[in-house]
Formats: C-alpha cells, structure tokens, sequence
C-alpha cells in the first residue's frame, strides 16, 4: 500500500469522526439541550468523567508524539509533546476548581478561579496552533527545544498552578450574570482573542494539509475546528451547570482524539512509514547527485575540451600570421568565446558547490528587488551589456522566504534565455504581484521556444530521465525546490513569448 492511499483511508477514518462529532454538537446547539441545567450532582458526575477521558486521551496523544518525534525528530510532534502533558495537568486543575466539585473540592472550587484557568488552556493551546501552523516538518534545533522545554516545562505549569492556589482569582473573566453580556473587559479580549488565534491557525493549516495530505495534518486542522466550536459555546453560556460546558469539555476531548489516532495510525499500525519517507527521500537524493555528477563530468569535459582544441588552434596560426591582422580574427574571436565560456562554467560549478553546501541552513524573508537588480548587473557581464536589458516594476517592500543565493536564480533564467533570443539583443520583462497568500514574480522575454523536457523538468518536483540538462537550469530549479516554489512555464506563439512563472509561498 502506497503512501498517498494510507494518508486517504486514515483520512476517511478521522473525517467520519469529525462529521459524527460536529452532527452531535449541531443537535445539541439547535435542539437546546446544550443549554439545560442539570443537577449538580449529575453535571460533576459527567465532568469526572470528561476528565477522566480527557486525561487518558492527552496521555495516549503524549505517548505516541514521544514515538514520533524519536522517529521523525519534526518540531511539531514535540509541541504536539508539549501540549498534551501541559493538558494533563490542566484539566486535574479545572475539574478541582469546578463550582460542581465543591463537595469534596471545598477549598478551591470557585467559578471565578475555574474561569481562570479556562484561560491557561488558551495559554497552552494557541502557541501550539499558530507555531505548529507555520513550522510544519522543521527539525528542531537547539533554541527551538530550549524554548519550547522553557514554555512547556516550566511557564505554563508554573501558571497553571498560580491561578489554581492564588487566595483570590487573580482577574475575573465573567460576572455572576454568565453569558456573552457578562463577559468582563478581560473576559472579551481574551474570548476575542481565542477565536481570533484559531481562525488565523486554521487557513494556514488547511494550506498545509493540502499541500502534505497526511492525517496528522488533516486531524490538528479539524481540531481546530471542533475547537471553534466549543469556544463558542462556553462564551454563550450563562450558567456554569449548563451542559454547554459539558461540550465544550467535549470539544476538546474530540479534537485530541482526533490527533492521537493519527499518531497513533503513524506510530502503531505503519511503524515504518518515517523509514519509508526517508529510504525514499535518500533515494531521490542519490539519483540527483550521480545525475549531477555526470552533468558537471561531461560538461567540464566537453567545455574544457572544447577551449583546449580552440587555443590550440589560435596558436597554430599565430605562428603564421601578423600579429593584429585580420587574418586570425575569426579565429581569436572563437578564442575569446570558449575563453568566456569556459570561464562561465567554473564561475556556475563554483557556485553550485557553495548552494550544496548550504542546502541545509535557514531560509528567511528577502527583499526580492535589490537581489534582482545584483542578478541584472551579474548576467549583464556574462551575455553582454549591448545584447540584454530588464524592465521591472520597483515595489517598496516585496520579501519572499530564500536566502543569499537568491539572485543566482534570476541570473541563471537570464542566461538560460538569453541562448535562446531570436535578435541579437534579449529583453526581458519581471512583474512583482501578490496573490492569496502567494508572491508571484513573471519574468517574459522574446525568443525561440523553450523544448518541451526542459520545461517539464523546472516546472516538476522529480528528476526527469533522458533530457540533455542545462547547468543554469538545474541550479535554479535546485534552488526554487529550496525555497518550496513553484515553477511555471507558458509559451505565446502568437508574440513568440516565453514566461517563466516563479510562486513562492507567502511570509
């Protein structure tokens, strides 16, 4: 069974989950039963429970994001680590302070302190969202584990337990009013605040998992979701003995149930799949590098032979003819070009060594203008001042995520290009758009057509067999692949146009 269809059954699994769930949330919001009363005996009844539940469910999600972070090493199983220990702990705290646990929670159940620390699981769970929303598979480095150890650790338990035993709430979030009319100014900022983080998480996790398909990321985006859903409920309600509560203890209960399948489908039933991803990840790199190899192996030989058999030649006939005369001038110009060529090729190999070497430090956002304005003044020396010039649009501020070697991108579909102009002269046009979520830059210029395998082979995120590659090419698709950008490549017969689409995901 291949990837793609484990990641779309697992898939199928947590997406019947969710649909069941949010059905009953539905139900119970629209019939009413979500707002009853219930005694208090039965409602801390049915809370113990949740709890219960709610703890072994954060337990079996922390058991298994141990198992894949040991495997995979990816920041997100940690904070995944994190937040689920820190949950433990919360909800032991949250069930304690109840105002239906004060029958044998007589010092510490308050609604005041319960609302509290309602807030402390804010706290633990938004960082997770929004970090684990913008960093994706990264691999933690050092800083990364010390803040998240720092946060996870040692802040949010010591907060925890501050709300939990202060003498008095420290703030209160509601009036004994309860509901949306009863919210304090703090209660409002912090509610606000909540639904705010979740919405801004929750497209940038929809991204992601359209982007990977993989469970995992399939189920923290309907976790969030099902965590919208009971934030909403519990600002609704008015009565902490409202079963609404119940369901929003409920909603966080689903949505960890959610991610501990998928963790526990990646780390149980396919123990093998990071082994998988990695055998085939070196796999693609092996064939790149023989690939590469034998591209810079025949190309030195061919350029290097090349320029040997033309100085040979110009020193043939510099021992028979004058110097200066028009004699050997076809042929001291062929001297120059393989000379410039061969000076080229060193310049591109030089080059492409210090990309490999760096393929694994940090990109970051780049202002893309002054980068395209050094690759114009770079390839103006290497295709000729008189024979090439760029017309761009100047916005103040345009980034996108790369790094130093960025202009080498520009410089190489300049030169990539420019052997394929049609006039003695190349023009190209670049326009710096942004588009949901998206930084678009088109570079246009007027020559022949670009063949066909060269433009599958920039525009595919795999190696294609059988095509006779070209060093510009290869380096600035292995750097776009570094920037995770995509690459487009149209022709327009009618005005003999080629463009070349580069769409680099947003900030």
């Amino acid at each position: 069974m291949n990837e793609a269809v484990k990641s779309s059954w697992e898939s199928r699994i947590v997406g019947i989950l969710f649909v069941l769930i949010s059905l009953g949330f539905l139900i119970s919001g629209v019939s009413g039963s979500a707002w009853q009363i219930l005694i208090l005996t039965d409602f801390n009844f049915y809370l113990v429970i949740l709890s219960i539940s709610l703890a072994v469910t954060a337990g079996a999600l922390l058991t298994y994001s141990i198992i894949s972070f040991f495997q995979s090493r990816e920041v997100k199983h940690f904070m995944l680590l994190v937040m689920s220990a820190n949950i433990i702990i919360w909800i032991i705290l949250f069930l304690l302070s109840h105002p239906s646990s004060a029958d044998w929670s007589l010092y510490f159940s308050d609604r005041d302190r319960n609302r509290t620390l309602a807030m402390a699981f804010v706290l633990i769970v938004i960082p997770t969202l929004l970090l684990g929303s913008f960093t994706g598979e990264m691999k933690p480095s050092r800083p990364n584990v010390f803040l998240l150890i720092l946060w996870g650790a040692i802040v949010l338990p010591l907060l925890s337990l501050v709300l939990f035993f202060s003498p008095n709430p420290l703030f209160i979030m509601v009036t004994s009013e309860g509901g949306i009319q009863g919210l304090t100014a703090i209660g409002i900022f912090i509610s606000i605040g909540y639904l705010i983080s979740q919405i801004i998480a929750l497209p940038r996790l929809i991204y992601k998992w359209r982007k990977t398909r993989t469970a995992s990321d399939f189920s923290l985006m309907l976790s969030v979701v099902l965590w919208i859903i009971g934030t909403i409920f519990i600002i609704i309600l008015w009565n902490p003995l409202q079963a609404a509560e119940l369901l929003w203890v409920t909603s966080i209960i689903a949505g960890f149930l959610l991610i501990a399948i998928s963790q526990f489908m990646n780390t149980i039933i396919h123990p093998h799949r990071f082994l998988e991803r990695q055998v085939q990840q070196r796999t693609r790199e092996l064939n790149q590098s023989i690939r590469e190899g034998d591209l810079l192996r025949k190309m030195w030989t061919h350029k290097m032979g090349n320029l040997l058999q033309g100085l040979i030649t110009y020193l043939d006939i510099l021992e028979h003819a004058a110097q200066n005369s028009e004699e050997d001038s076809d042929t001291r110009a062929a001297a120059r070009n393989l000379s410039r060529e061969a000076t080229l090729v060193n310049l591109q190999v030089s080059q492409l060594t210090r990309i490999k070497e760096n393929l694994r430090d940090a990109i970051y956002p780049v202002n893309v203008v002054p980068f395209i304005e050094e690759a114009v003044e770079s390839a103006k020396q290497i295709i000729g001042e008189d024979n090439f010039s760029v017309e761009f649009n100047r916005p103040g501020t345009y980034s996108v995520i790369a790094d130093g070697f960025l202009p080498l991108v520009f410089q190489s579909l300049f030169s990539f290009h420019a052997k394929r102009k049609s006039e003695d002269t190349i023009k190209f046009t670049i326009t710096l758009t942004s588009e949901r979520q998206q930084q678009i830059i088109s570079i246009v210029s007027y020559g022949k057509e670009i063949p066909i395998d060269l433009r599958k082979f920039i525009e595919s995120k795999q190696d294609i067999e059988g095509i006779a590659l070209d060093l510009n090419l290869f380096t600035a698709k292995l750097l776009l692949s570094r920037y995770n950008a995509i690459v487009q490549c149209d022709r327009n017969e009618v005005t003999s146009e080629n463009s070349c689409t580069l769409i680099f995901p947003s900030n």
